[in-house]
């Protein structure tokens, strides 16, 4: 009898044994799933922050496109402006078209650096730059002190006119 007892101790050693190592193994294997689900955890913040940052820079990247666009929109109006202002005005204005069959016509450069404060200050920017510059006028008169006396009457010194050039008009 000694020997079931004996036996029965042994098993039950060697099932408490067992059940220690059971449980041991089924504490470590909670501990690997708790720890790779904190490394899950951490990668979807990573991804997370990842993501974040992603999008953040698409918006700069966008915004930086819109900006560069209007900039090279921008640009390309003032090089525009800037070919407007450089091109020579060819325009040539006729004074008075009333004229006899003895009268020559004469081209006529009259500038006015202060048209807007002595004649209309409301003009718009590209016609006070064309005075400045001096406009070109077709004047008929008999010589070139006739051409000179109408030009004076409608364009008085004393309002700013000045003549740059008179030569006559090549047929």
């Amino acid at each position: 009898m000694m020997a079931f007892v004996f036996a029965g101790m042994v098993g039950a050693t060697a099932m408490a044994f067992a059940m220690s190592q059971a449980t041991k193994r089924l504490r470590e294997t909670a501990a690997m799933i708790d720890k790779a689900q904190a490394r899950r955890q951490q990668q979807v913040e990573r991804i997370k922050r990842a993501a974040r940052q992603t999008l953040g820079l698409r918006r700069e990247l966008t915004a930086a496109r819109r900006r560069k666009t209007a900039m090279e929109f921008a640009c390309e109006e003032l090089e525009e402006r800037l070919r407007a202002l450089g091109a020579v005005d060819r325009r040539i204005f006729v004074l008075d078209d009333r004229h006899t069959q003895n009268d020559l016509g004469w081209l006529v450069r009259i500038s006015n650096a202060s048209y807007a404060e002595k004649v209309n200050a409301n003009l718009e920017r590209p016609a006070l730059d064309s005075w400045k510059r001096g406009r070109r006028f077709l004047v008929w008169g008999l010589d070139e002190h006739k051409a000179r006396e109408k030009v004076a009457a409608r364009f008085p010194h004393a309002k700013g006119f000045t003549i740059q050039s008179i030569e006559p008009r090549a047929e």
